[in-house]
Order: C-alpha cells, then structure tokens, then sequence
C-alpha cells in the first residue's frame, strides 16, 4: 500500500484555537445556547453537546469561534493534553484546543483522528513546559501524518469507527438504565411514592418506621492505597484490579488501567474488596462520584469504601442516595487548594433509612436494571479491544483492505 507523507497542516481548510469568554460576567453564559467545548470533554469521542453553552454576546467578546461539524479537536494541555475528539456539531472551544479543519480533498476527517488517537504517547512526548505539559498549534500543523489514497482512507476508517459505532450505541443504552435507574430512586425517596405508600402513615414528614442515622450506624467502611510507585515490581504483570479515583464514574467498575500484584497488597495499605462494594471519591476532580465493584478490587487512599451488607449485596439505595446528596458533600469538604472529604466526615453523615423491605425491593428492581448495564459495558470493553488491535495494523497498511 502506497503512503505519502505530509504534515498535517497542509491537509487542513484552517488551523485554530478557541477562546474563554469572561466568567465574571453572567451576561456571556447565562441562556447562552452556543456549545462551547472546555478541554476535558476532548477524549477519544464523538462530541454531540457540550458541557457549557455561551451567548453571541460571549463569543462576540471572546476568541472563541464557530467550528464546524466533522473537525478534528486535539487537546493541547491539561488533563486530556495529547487526546482528539471529532465534532458532530457546530460548536465553540476554549483556547487549549487545536481545531483541524479538515480539507475533505486531502484526507478523510475520520482517518485523521483515528491516526492522532494512535499518536497520543508521541504528541505528548513533543509537548514543553514544567508543571503542566502543553502542545501548541505550531507543533500539531508540523506533525507529520502519512496517508495512503483517499478511497482506502474511507475505508479504513469505516472500518474503525463501525466499531465505535457500536460502544456509542452501548453507552447510550446504559445512560438510558441509569436515567431509569435514577427516576425510580427520585419516585420512591424523594417523593415518597414506593409501593404501600397509599396506606403508609407519615410521622414528622417520614413514613412510619423510616429513621435518620449517621452512617457509620448502617455501613461499614474502610479506604485503600497505593504501592509504592518506585518498586516497578508491585506493578508489572499485576493480576489484581487497583481502582484510582480517576476511574469512579459513577457507574460500575468492570476493569481497571493498573494492576497490582500481591506482593504490592502485601506491603501497602491498600486491600482486597468484595464484589459489590461502593466506592466514592473523596478529593481529587471527582470528588463524590461513585462505583461499584463488579468484582473483588482493590483501590487507591482517596476512595471511601463502603462494604457489602451482610447478603453481600450491594446497597443501590445507598448509593443513589449520596449521589442525590453530592453538592452537600462537596460543600462540607475540606482543604485550600483542594476540596477534600475522609471517612470521618462521611461516616457522621447523616441519611434517612427506609424500613429494610422497601430497601431490598429497591435493590431487586435496581440489580435487574444493572445487570444489563454490566453486560453493555463488557461488550464494550470486547468492542473497544478488537478496535484496538486492528487500529495499528490497517493505519500502518499491515493489514490491507480492498477499496
């Protein structure tokens, strides 16, 4: 298969960043209804919507400027620096973003991303700076892309993103569960319309017999820790699941990026957790979010970990219920530069405990529901694997397609 070599600003329409508008003044994002992409969002994905919307007052005042759909956004610094996204809408971005404009006569938008997800490791190698790695758009047009002809550039990338077609399908299935999921706890604890309610008494705004403990009352709870980094051997060909806080979404936990062996568990404070525990974040950027173990794991010091009940069941209600309380967490955190929580605080923590057989027919309801979400989410991983593997053998032509 024959591959030219340019760089990638020559097969670009246009090259640019985007800008912040002032966060002082509300009049640039309050009923603002333009997308404006923020750096963290720019991770491996298709970006359909945008965390914030600013106003035409804040992108008439700002740098930021339209892009259009099918552009290739490459994070230049912060936590995603070296990532790309593709843009299925027209939207904005902040000033950490470098946004290719692809020249469809040049190359395929699809092929271009699928190559610069190949070259996270190396982009990041290029970037400069101390505390924080940074890229600039010089760099990123100068880098150099090889490209076969245009037709089996499509095909490729067909190739590739048939897949990711398929996990974006899955995570859409499992954000519907989840809004299920969630609606039911709103029904049944917040606006107290579980079953039997019609004949329930209510006492001081409760129904009958349900109480308000600290939780150190109802859950056990422990944390875990880090082997020491500087011994390699704790980590390479690890075969036990080590949870960082970075992976805590929320959702349940299948896989971890890092194992760690048992002489690691042996000579840290970190554990052996059942399946079905809970964890939550307790500093770092995701403070209060939450998972559950899928299976036995162990985790870093920053996790809370809350322990199965005595079925070895895990407690939905529990876990929807702090994440229904997750702002009043995050208020009563501690710390300057960094909000912080710790076991202590947590299990002062005060929560309304319904009687146990509407909390067991919660988790029967909400296990079925999980269930399906376990099984998108290792279809996924499968999906994600297979991807993977092909990735680098049809972008280095090792694996040749017909066109």
């Amino acid at each position: 298969m024959e591959y030219v070599v340019r760089h990638i600003g020559d097969i670009c329409k246009k090259v640019c960043s985007g800008g912040t508008p002032t966060s002082s003044n509300s009049s640039y994002y309050e009923g603002g209804t333009i997308p404006w992409l923020n750096t963290n969002e720019v991770n491996f994905c298709n970006i359909y919507d945008t965390n914030k919307k600013i106003t035409k007052e804040g992108l008439k005042n700002s740098a930021a400027k339209f892009i259009p759909e099918n552009s290739v956004i490459v994070a230049m610094y912060g936590v995603t620096a070296g990532k790309s996204a593709i843009t299925k809408i027209p939207l904005t971005t902040n000033q950490a973003c470098c946004n290719l404009i692809i020249d469809e006569k040049e190359a395929d938008y699809r092929f271009v991303y699928y190559f610069l997800q190949q070259q996270c490791d190396n982009l990041n190698k290029l970037a400069n700076g101390g505390a924080q790695q940074n890229l600039n758009a010089l760099l990123i047009k100068r880098y150099k892309i090889s490209l076969p002809t245009l037709p089996v550039q499509r095909k490729i990338a067909s190739i590739l993103s048939a897949y990711d077609s398929l996990i974006e399908n899955n995570a859409k299935r499992i954000h519907l569960l989840e809004q299920m999921a969630e609606n039911l706890y709103k029904e049944w604890f917040i606006r107290f319309r579980f079953p039997g309610y019609e004949n329930t008494e209510f006492v001081d705004g409760l129904p009958k017999g349900w109480k308000v403990r600290k939780i150190k009352d109802c859950y056990k709870t422990c944390s875990g820790g880090t082997p020491n980094r500087e011994k390699s051997e704790y980590y390479a060909n690890g075969t036990i699941y080590w949870v960082k806080t970075g992976e805590i979404q929320d959702s349940i936990i299948i896989d971890t990026e890092e194992k760690i062996t048992s002489d690691a568990l042996k000579h840290s404070s970190a554990r052996l957790l059942p399946p079905n525990s809970i964890l939550m974040a307790m500093y770092g950027v995701n403070i209060g979010k939450l998972g559950i173990l899928a299976r036995q794991m162990s985790c870093n010091q920053a996790a809370c970990v809350f322990l199965p009940n005595k079925d070895k069941q895990a407690s939905y209600y529990l876990f929807f219920h702090l994440k229904s309380i997750r702002e009043y967490l995050i208020n009563i955190g501690f710390g300057a530069a960094q909000q912080n929580l710790s076991q202590a605080i947590i299990n002062k923590i005060r929560i309304i405990v319904p009687i146990e057989n509407i909390e067991l027919k919660f988790g029967q309801r909400i296990s079925a529901l999980y269930r399906q979400i376990e099984s998108l989410q290792r279809q996924s991983v499968l999906l994600t694997r297979q991807r993977d593997l092909l990735l680098p053998r049809l972008m280095s032509g090792k694996l040749e397609v017909k066109v």
